[in-house]
């Protein structure tokens, strides 16, 4: 995978997050705790250096597409 085992669980974690962001009506802070981030504003952050969206953004671009 040339992750890091710790990049590989924070992958697997914005998987899911994605995942729960376009098939859920959770609010942001919801998701991010049940993806195992304690701090909103640290998921969003990452999520958004990852992805170069924010994870609303991700939410309504997701919704958009089908």
């Amino acid at each position: 995978t040339r992750l890091s085992p710790h990049q590989y669980l924070l992958e697997l974690r914005l998987v899911r997050a994605r995942s729960l962001l376009a098939e859920t009506e959770l609010p942001v802070k919801e998701i991010a705790l049940q993806t195992g981030f304690d701090d909103e504003l640290y998921f969003s952050r990452l999520f958004r250096q990852k992805l170069n969206v924010t994870p609303s953004q991700w939410r309504d671009r997701s919704r958009q597409s089908k």
